[in-house]
């Protein structure tokens, strides 16, 4: 995942799938098609997903990712 920022506020998302199994790829499709919806445009202290386009698992994993982010900006 990719998240590019300017002042804090996301501008772009860029997500990459790995799906282990068949429907593993639908949902991980379905939420990156929605992701960039959600969050282009917040402050990055805002961007939180719970649940995109159906896809409830992979938001976790994007939050993660998100934290991890936050973390080095900050440092």
């Amino acid at each position: 995942m990719t998240l590019t920022l300017a002042d804090d506020v996301v501008t772009e998302v860029e997500v990459t799938g790995n799906p282990q199994a068949r429907e593993s790829e639908q949902y991980q499709s379905q939420f990156i098609g929605g992701i960039k919806n959600e969050v282009v445009g917040k402050r990055l202290d805002e961007v939180s997903v719970s649940r995109v386009s159906g896809s409830s698992l992979t938001s976790g994993g994007f939050m993660q990712a998100v934290e991890l982010i936050k973390a080095e900006a900050a440092a």
